[in-house]
């Protein structure tokens, strides 16, 4: 196949070849100014396939000449190629059209054919002798340079599904090697996420035994304690304790696996006021129990404040934030819930009279599982509440900060989203 269009190729320059032979014996008879002659030809004489028919001849003659046609082609201002038949065949005339004369060279186009053929055979010969040297070094070429895809198909093929190693292989091609240091970083982010889904794991699963044992002793020690003692009614309330520690670690951990579902939802406008007002609703009875006040203060009351988020999202930060403000507060204290913004973002604080967290513990706080040890005997937890905030407030790209309350005696969570606007 590529010996034919090497062919095929050869012939066509060929060709063009015996047609640049023409014209350039049409200019050399022009330069050298060449006088006027006819050819010879007869279209019922028999001639030799080598002939080449030359005419010169005077304009006003081929003028008188168009009036008895034979071979001799009309005057034109322009030089061009025509073919014509004959019965000798088909003829194929290269015309020089000049101001006082015409030049006229014509060639059987057979013998033009045996030529071309000829000649394309000939530059074919070096092609055919040297393409199965070209073909066993661009063999040869090509292996070397597959052979570290090779090695890298049979270390993929050995490998074992759970090794997230890295691969290593010397000598790679300069155009994979960005594919392999990605593919290796694949592997490590990988590792990384079962590694935390493997915590995740481990820690819900202490987290879930701890109420499980004690719900496990209450009901052996009920069931051997009489119903009208103090010690059955005390055992009782510690029961509905657990239950209850229970039951808020199974809502947690349902919250983060929503969450990861969550992830490539598209965002929304979301008003914030009414999220924060179905959110204090949901808590104030909570709150009403410690004697708690909440106090909402907005900018501007009358302006719409929607932020780019979702709604679930949102409204998942709002009440685990509230919530733990009114946990972490003393009887009769105050959460200050601050509403501010401007024309780029929505600024969110949140104030409590608890005793705060340690500057020192701020990253700490936001880790699953993670309950500090100045707050945890303070009110039931799961350590995740902070952890499900931030993996919120990551799907909806806004930001989350810890610092002392510069307004009550406890912590102040400061948040920042991305107003809605028109252009969002």
């Amino acid at each position: 196949m590529i010996g034919m269009s090497a062919y095929q190729i050869s012939l066509q320059e060929s060709e063009e070849v015996l047609d640049r032979q023409m014209q350039e014996m049409a200019t050399f008879l022009d330069k050298n100014n060449i006088s006027y002659r006819t050819s010879t030809y007869d279209r019922r004489r028999p001639y030799d396939e080598t002939d080449l028919f030359i005419d010169i001849v005077p304009r006003q003659e081929l003028q008188n000449r168009e009036k008895h046609p034979d071979y001799l082609v009309g005057y034109a201002s322009e030089p061009y190629f025509q073919k014509i038949h004959s019965s000798r065949g088909e003829l194929k005339i290269y015309v020089l059209p000049l101001p006082d004369r015409q030049i006229q060279i014509s060639q059987f186009v057979k013998v033009r054919r045996h030529l071309a053929k000829q000649l394309a055979f000939t530059m074919l010969i070096p092609y055919v002798l040297f393409m199965p040297f070209a073909i066993y070094g661009f063999y040869q070429l090509i292996r070397r340079h597959l052979k570290p895809l090779d090695e890298l198909k049979q270390t993929f093929a050995l490998r074992d599904y759970s090794d997230l190693s890295e691969v290593h292989i010397a000598h790679l091609p300069a155009e994979i090697t960005p594919a392999i240091d990605e593919l290796n970083h694949l592997f490590h982010r990988i590792e990384q996420e079962q590694q935390q889904q493997k915590m995740f794991i481990a820690n819900a699963a202490h987290e879930l035994r701890t109420p499980l044992t004690a719900i496990r002793l209450q009901v052996s020690l009920l069931s051997k304690t009489a119903k009208d003692t103090q010690v059955y009614a005390e055992t009782l309330q510690d029961l509905e304790q657990s239950l209850k520690r229970m039951s808020h670690l199974v809502e947690q951990l349902m919250s983060m696996a929503h969450q990861d579902v969550q992830e490539k939802q598209t965002l929304q406008p979301v008003n914030m006021l009414d999220c924060v007002r179905r959110c204090v609703g949901q808590l104030l009875a909570s709150a009403d129990r410690r004697q708690i006040k909440i106090q909402v203060q907005v900018q501007d009351e009358q302006t719409p404040i929607y932020v780019v988020a979702l709604s679930t999202a949102l409204e998942t930060i709002m009440l685990n934030l509230l919530d733990n403000a009114i946990k972490y507060n003393p009887e009769r204290g105050k959460v200050l819930l601050n509403i501010n913004f401007d024309n780029e973002y929505v600024y969110v604080d949140i104030h409590d009279d608890g005793d705060g967290i340690d500057p020192s513990q701020y990253e700490n706080a936001m880790q699953r599982f993670v309950r500090l040890e100045k707050t945890q005997h303070q009110a039931m937890g799961s350590g995740l509440g902070l952890s499900i905030v931030q993996t919120a407030l990551e799907q909806i790209h806004a930001e989350m900060h810890f610092q002392p309350s510069a307004c009550l005696h406890g912590l102040q969570v400061s948040l920042k989203f991305l107003r809605w606007t028109s252009q969002s």
